[in-house]
């Protein structure tokens, strides 16, 4: 057997023997000649890839269905626990009157985090000495995983998002959708791994690990709007999500250059220019943003990490992704905490953003004009 993360995968005859004329399965012979490419170029660089190699078409046309059926049922349960958490908050009131997704969130990260763990356990095989021993299959992820968080995302940004006009989280679900959509069927994930199935789709499962710390977060949120004193285990939850944003931070950059990086030469050869800044982008907007989220919950430092503090509730009472990790709370006392905390020109620089995220930078420029 090969690496899990090298292709074995066996596609159809008449389908191979198309992809080789395209010169997407074996970009083994390759040359070094540079070539500057024109407009012209590049116009015909892109139909042919729209025509021959666009692993999102790929993956609908040869998928057969199977994806949209799974993904419709999926799109429906997620309906449901919305709607049932819309009951729960009518009926019992807060914390879930606030925030009536949190069971359709909560299940979403819970399975697809113990399905990625789950695969990656047992369902990709072992390595030891470069020998690789027992089952790699990726049946499971590919046809349950996918279709779950797929619906789960697709839902959120219809009943959340968009209400909410939560810009980022809107970002984070489409790019998710885009980035993973082509691995629910073997086509796809041939174009989209440059003729390495098993690789894209041992990439999409990693990722996937991250959405332990979304458990964390939700178990938080929960935990804020119950509490009513300080408690050490409070303390506990925010310090293990601190490490697994820290985590998701180190994991995004590892895949980044060890893994996505020394494959832009496979990717132009194959015509998968898009696919592969897609997956660039996708990576690079996933770390970035739970970098910025990291360094909004250590804001407060270890003492705003292990003391529980009673958040203040939104104009509406209720919940957003924003508000519950601090991101929304824009009050003088934050704003004093970030001048006591610099010095000299640090100072004059924190100074200087608030204003121009207040508004307030040009009335200042003003007034010194004037005098």
């Amino acid at each position: 057997k090969t690496h899990p993360r090298a292709s074995t995968h066996v596609v159809s005859k008449e389908r191979s023997l198309e992809l080789q004329d395209r010169q997407l399965i074996n970009p083994i012979q390759r040359t070094s000649h540079i070539h500057i490419m024109s407009a012209g170029d590049l116009y015909n660089f892109f139909i042919g890839w729209k025509n021959e190699s666009n692993p999102w078409r790929e993956a609908y046309n040869e998928g057969g269905g199977v994806f949209e059926r799974s993904f419709a049922w999926y799109f429906l349960l997620f309906l449901i626990l919305n709607y049932f958490g819309i009951w729960v908050g009518r009926t019992y009131g807060r914390p879930f009157s606030s925030r009536p997704g949190f069971f359709a969130a909560t299940f979403h990260c819970a399975a697809t985090s113990f399905l990625a763990l789950y695969v990656l356990a047992f369902k990709s095989g072992t390595i030891a000495d470069g020998v690789v021993t027992g089952e790699v299959d990726y049946s499971l992820w590919r046809e349950v995983a996918l279709p779950l968080s797929i619906g789960y995302f697709m839902t959120d940004i219809f009943i959340y998002c968009i209400p909410k006009k939560d810009m980022i989280i809107t970002f984070h679900h489409i790019i998710m959708v885009i980035s993973h959509y082509p691995v629910v069927h073997d086509a796809g994930a041939h174009l989209a791994g440059a003729g390495d199935i098993n690789w894209v789709t041992w990439l999409s499962i990693v990722g996937y690990t991250s959405e332990v710390s979304t458990v964390l977060m939700n178990y938080r949120w929960y935990l804020l709007q119950t509490l009513e004193e300080n408690w050490i285990g409070f303390g506990m939850v925010n310090i293990s999500i601190v490490i697994s944003w820290a985590a998701r931070v180190v994991l995004f950059a590892y895949l980044l250059i060890w893994e996505i990086a020394p494959r832009a030469a496979v990717y132009a050869e194959t015509k998968q220019v898009l696919t592969y800044s897609v997956m660039v982008l996708g990576h690079f907007v996933i770390g970035l943003l739970s970098l910025y989220w990291l360094g909004l919950m250590c804001r407060g430092g270890l003492k705003g990490l292990i003391t529980f503090k009673k958040p203040t509730p939104s104009k509406d009472g209720s919940f957003s992704f924003g508000g519950d990790i601090g991101r929304d709370s824009g009050e003088v006392k934050k704003r004093k905490s970030l001048d006591a905390a610099a010095s000299g020109v640090a100072k004059a620089v924190a100074k200087e953003s608030q204003a121009w995220v207040d508004g307030a930078k040009f009335n200042e420029e003003t007034k010194a004009k004037k005098l």
